[in-house]
């Protein structure tokens, strides 16, 4: 089910047209020992499906592939499960729940057809964007934590450019007294630094289009990556 690197690792995000993406894999195949993952997303699933996106992209690389469904989880139970066995018989490794607007039973549903089908559940707590919360309760992203560990979930999605969150989810995760792992976007594009995420608590900074928008995606991710090493060296 889980066979992503140790931490500190870059997730390369491909939030690209299917062609593109699967052309950038092939040229940053002499640095995929510094990433950790790929992420897909829904742009891609609608243009060729997730059977497709996977196909495509196991051709040349054995990269653990986690799926961003853009918002998976968010709808009734049943039609979560089915999201996931579609998932799992497409051959993802990872999957990305957003239940905030679903609810703990819908959380539920996700969490327990991830495991009957050996897909690592990963649950998303806060977004990286300005005004993310405006429509979410205050202590929204605490409950789905509470929740999720409960279900035994160990991988989370936190803000990456919001440092303060990700030291307060830091806390909530060492209080568990479990090896919780958090990936965090917003590195970047978005101004996030991925040396000040790790450092602060965050595991595999997700980054995409400061590598796939650069003249040299191979340095941005050896530079990344250094990044990543100082931030973890630097953790108090």
């Amino acid at each position: 089910m889980n066979n992503i690197k140790k931490p500190p690792s870059i997730i390369l995000s491909l939030d690209l047209p299917i062609e593109n993406a699967v052309n950038l894999v092939k040229d940053l195949k002499e640095v995929s020992a510094k990433i950790a993952a790929l992420k897909v997303s829904s742009l891609q699933v609608m243009e060729v499906g997730i059977k497709g996106v996977v196909s495509e992209l196991r051709t040349f690389t054995d990269l653990p592939i986690i799926y961003d469904h853009q918002k998976g989880c968010t709808d009734i139970p049943a039609i979560v499960e089915r999201q996931v066995n579609a998932s799992a018989e497409a051959g993802v490794d990872f999957l990305i729940a957003v239940p905030q607007g679903a609810g703990p039973k819908s959380l539920e549903s996700f969490v327990d057809a991830c495991r009957k089908k050996s897909v690592e559940p990963i649950v998303l707590l806060e977004m990286t964007h300005e005004g993310a919360n405006e429509y979410i309760k205050e202590d929204t992203s605490k409950k789905i934590f509470e929740k999720a560990i409960e279900l035994g979930v160990n991988y989370f999605v936190v803000p990456g450019n919001k440092v303060e969150s990700i030291q307060m989810y830091k806390g909530w995760a060492e209080e568990t007294g479990r090896d919780i792992k958090f990936m965090s976007p917003g590195i970047g594009a978005q101004g996030g630094s991925a040396k000040e995420a790790v450092r602060a608590g965050v595991d595999y900074p997700i980054v995409g289009r400061a590598i796939y928008q650069a003249e040299k995606p191979i340095e941005i991710v050896n530079r990344m990556y250094v990044e990543c090493l100082e931030g973890f060296n630097g953790r108090k």
